[in-house]
């Protein structure tokens, strides 16, 4: 059944809210060949240790054919990889046969509990024309076209170890830049970010017996370069343990099969035809086949001009000079899901599938639906776990609470069928969900009737998994395209489950006294703090705004910050004004417990922009909890990236003069609105780190600082 795509646009402002619904929108597109799916390469852990080589660099991308528009041979255009083989005896290079895996698509490192990760990352990226960067005039961006790398290990719980003279291993610590000694000199300048290596450098990132298992991801973070690199294609994904560690059948209490687990990597790269393109240095020419690393998500037109254009994991270039952009016209668009687009699923096994999916894009979000193709509506799906930590509610959470703590990520709905055997937590079903970047979700996908019930299907039932378009309040519009075709050959009645997952949440088990989020943190030994490193009072909270440095400047991503006392008053001397990141100054420092236990902070998170942010913060979660600060029963769901509503300006200076960001007086004052998302936060590993917007455009303009965490001095 085909169905027309409605003209209405879905922007997250409108569901951010307690009860928050998400509009559904399908568009009509022509059938296509389809490439079969397939799983990432996978390194894995070997008596406790993974020690590989991972090079960074320039590769055609064989699974994307770009046919310029004024004909001539198919190209395959150059994206940025990691070429990752296990370690050899000597050198940087991977040997021949040595299982090599060098895909755009993304390789996957499987650890477990306990294991060490070794990674040798060698940089033999090709320096960028400056002319098309962003950041290169701003402080400390002088070297940037040098494409400095290095690696970030999103989501692990474990140390911001820096490196010392005793161990020049590095941890997940990302203020460290490698350089390619092929791409020039570099450049004497201040606020370099982190220390310089060149050529080469070593990570070692020790995984703790508590950790939970789960779906993390590695990519990039240099400062004015994140958004380049991730969107060239520098990502890949990380488990640890296994989706059986967590779930298991309703009917059959035994874990889910590895077998039946995917994992889908999304990553969007954008293709452009020969001609001129505006960048912020002014028009520079490009060829045809060229990746625009840095990303416009004007690229495209946010919707098909009708049902006879066809968007199985691509869409058009648009001409956006009408509105003082760049011509893309002839180029494309390209969304894929482990480095193919559109490629086809094929579900045979009764007890279905838990898909493990990641947004590893640079700034795109996606509103994702699985679309049963005999009908036209949303097949259900039940949610295991959001951020790699599997979920846990009590059996008698209400519908809002839900609602809640899942953040305005998911639609969700009512179960269809009650378990059929008590299950520990509460199941939680979904019909939407919406992945801001570096977002990760786990879900039990099978063949549902449009009731909901599990069932075996008709003959040929298929779906279409695809993203139906996305507005940011008054910022980016993402276009709507066809993610990927699912077959769904299942026969024979479910053995495992029938209704539910049983899922024995890690969000719950982290918080119990032997969990990471509360037993004492390894390798932390009572010192006196740094002066001004002190413990917030009771009842106190942090307050963070996300906005402009400068209103008048659109391209000024800056973060603000007071603490609060019990009564909502900003704490005296604690007021920094809204500034763009500076890795020279620390913003946040503070201990650990008494006993070195870890402690939970309460923030307030505070849109000032008329446009979305994505709130994430390394080395830890946080859970989403009531004004008064109540934590989340049974675990709740915790997160590492959550979508922040939208400001409300009621003077309209804001939009006519302040490009649509308040101010934190206009805030304080009621000329915007904006209620602050409030969330709890333990901290349970010591050192450097930061909390940003994910969305990398906003990230490399400013919108991060710097926090540490140090040893409690009793």
């Amino acid at each position: 059944m085909i169905i027309q795509a409605p003209t209405r646009k879905m922007c997250i402002c409108h569901w951010l809210s307690a009860v928050g619904m998400l509009a559904t929108l399908m568009c009509a597109s022509k059938a296509t060949t389809a490439a079969n799916f397939a799983e990432p390469a996978v390194f894995a852990s070997q008596q406790g240790v993974l020690d590989i080589l991972m090079i960074a660099k320039a590769r055609p991308i064989p699974s994307i054919s770009f046919t310029p528009p004024g004909g001539g041979a198919a190209i395959n255009p150059v994206g940025w990889v990691y070429e990752v083989c296990r370690r050899p005896a000597s050198g940087d290079r991977c040997p021949p046969g040595a299982g090599t895996a060098a895909d755009y698509g993304g390789v996957r490192l499987a650890l477990k509990q306990g294991d060490t990760l070794k990674i040798r990352l060698v940089n033999q990226l090709p320096k960028i024309d400056p002319a098309k960067l962003t950041h290169v005039t701003d402080p400390g961006g002088a070297n940037l076209y040098l494409n400095p790398t290095n690696l970030h290990t999103h989501g692990f719980l474990v140390p911001a170890r820096a490196p010392t003279s005793a161990d020049p291993s590095v941890g997940d610590y990302i203020f460290v830049s490698v350089f390619n000694t092929a791409n020039g000199t570099l450049v004497p300048q201040m606020h370099e970010h982190g220390s310089v290596v060149m050529d080469a450098a070593d990570y070692r990132i020790d995984i703790p017996k508590n950790h939970p298992s789960g779906l993390y991801w590695f990519h990039p973070h240099i400062h004015g370069l994140s958004l380049n690199q991730v969107s060239g294609g520098l990502a890949g994904i990380i488990t640890i343990g296994n989706v059986g560690d967590y779930a298991r059948g309703d009917a059959v209490h035994a874990p889910f099969p590895e077998a039946q687990v995917r994992h889908l990597i999304l990553k969007d790269i954008q293709v452009l035809a020969a001609g001129s393109i505006k960048f912020d240095r002014g028009p520079a020419p490009v060829a045809n086949g060229e990746v625009l690393n840095q990303e416009d998500p004007d690229f495209c037109a946010q919707f098909p001009a009708g049902t006879s254009e066809e968007r199985r994991g691509s869409c058009p270039g648009n001409n956006n000079t009408d509105d003082h952009g760049s011509n893309y016209t002839g180029g494309r668009w390209y969304f894929t899901v482990n480095g193919e687009p559109y490629p086809t699923i094929r579900m045979t096994n009764p007890d279905g599938e838990v898909w493990r999916i990641v947004n590893a894009s640079g700034s795109a979000s996606y509103d994702l639906h699985l679309i049963n193709d005999a009908d036209g509506t949303p097949i259900i799906v039940q949610l295991l776990a959001v951020d790699g930590v599997s979920v846990h509610l009590p059996q008698n959470t209400p519908m809002a609470r839900m609602v809640e703590l899942a953040g305005a990520k998911f639609k969700l709905v009512d179960c269809p069928v009650a378990p059929t055997v008590d299950v520990r937590s509460l199941p939680i079903c979904v019909t939407e969900l919406v992945m801001m970047p570096s977002a990760r979700a786990e879900l039990w996908v099978t063949y549902r009737t449009p009731d909901g019930r599990i069932a075996t299907p008709p003959r040929g039932a298929t779906a279409n998994f695809k993203m139906v378009g996305l507005t940011m309040g008054t910022g980016d519009k993402w276009p709507a395209f066809d993610l990927a075709k699912v077959e769904f050959a299942q026969s024979g009645a479910p053995t495992l489950a029938t209704s539910a997952l049983d899922i024995q949440g890690d969000a719950m088990t982290a918080m119990q006294p032997t969990g990471i989020f509360s037993a004492p943190v390894p390798g932390a030994i009572s010192s006196p703090p740094p002066a001004g490193c002190d413990a917030m009072l009771n009842g106190h909270r942090r307050r963070i705004f996300f906005g402009l440095e400068d209103v008048a400047d659109d391209g000024s991503f800056a973060l603000g910050y007071e603490e609060v006392d019990e009564r909502g008053v900003v704490v005296p001397g604690t007021q920094l004004p809204m500034r763009r990141f500076d890795p020279s100054q620390t913003v946040i420092c503070l201990p650990l417990g008494p006993g070195q236990t870890p402690v939970h902070e309460t923030w307030e998170l505070v849109s000032l922009s008329t446009e979305n942010h994505n709130f994430h913060i390394h080395q830890t979660r946080f859970r989403i909890v009531g004004a008064s600060g109540a934590g989340a029963a049974g675990g709740g769901i915790v997160q590492d990236n959550i979508p922040l509503g939208v400001a409300v300006p009621h003077i309209p200076d804001v939009m006519n003069k302040q490009n649509g960001v308040c101010t934190p007086d206009q805030w304080r004052n009621g000329q915007c609105s904006s209620p602050p998302l409030v969330i709890d936060i333990p901290f349970s590993q010591l050192g450097e780190f930061v909390y940003h917007c994910h969305i990398l455009e906003h990230e490399d303009g400013g919108m991060m600082a710097k926090i540490r965490v140090v040893p409690s001095p009793k």
